[in-house]
């Protein structure tokens, strides 16, 4: 025999979340340094060199000569020609001395003191011989200053930039909860 029977079912409540994440966006602008080189100053002081010119030479070689320049080489011309003429005595009285020596020394002596036999090329004295010009320079050195300024640098910092979203979080009911009541074996069958 079979009893009645009370059935239940029952289905619980189910939430859901509908859940939107934050969001958060972070920029960062670049600083900007802002450097400003100044240029340097350089300064260059070139001293005047030396010039110095001696012409003296070729006015003498000119015959442009001065009293007291005209008057010493007159003097050194003399020596020279007196120092000349005691070479050339000396050297025909050791001729003379030598007379018994065959030879005709006086005949040849006068022979060579007439000039005769000899070409000589006359230079006049106031040709010239090289330039006699005498350029000197001496060149200073420059003088070179040199300022370095540096440089000035201002930086501009530039803050971060932050956009945020909040999240959401919204509860729904996906499933109601439910109960169902069955009964079952009301009726009884009797077999006998």
């Amino acid at each position: 025999m079979r009893l009645p029977q009370i059935r239940m079912e029952q289905q619980f409540i189910k939430l859901g979340l509908d859940i939107q994440k934050p969001v958060q966006e972070i920029q960062q602008p670049k600083a900007e340094l802002n450097i400003r080189q100044e240029p340097a100053i350089i300064e260059i002081h070139s001293p005047q060199g030396e010039l110095s010119i001696d012409s003296s030479e070729a006015q003498a070689n000119l015959d442009l000569r001065s009293p007291a320049r005209r008057i010493r080489d007159n003097a050194e011309y003399g020596q020279q020609k007196w120092l000349e003429a005691i070479a050339q005595i000396s050297l025909e009285g050791d001729r003379l001395a030598a007379i018994e020596n065959k030879g005709n020394p006086i005949a040849d002596l006068a022979f060579e003191d007439s000039g005769i036999y000899e070409g000589k090329e006359i230079i006049a004295a106031g040709s010239i011989v090289g330039d006699g010009i005498e350029i000197r320079y001496d060149a200073k050195k420059p003088v070179i200053n040199v300022t370095v300024r540096g440089y000035h640098m201002d930086p501009e910092i530039k803050k971060p930039v932050l956009n945020y979203t909040p999240g959401k979080v919204r509860g729904e009911i996906e499933k109601w909860n439910s109960l169902t009541i069955d009964f079952v074996g009301l009726y009884m069958d009797q077999k006998r």
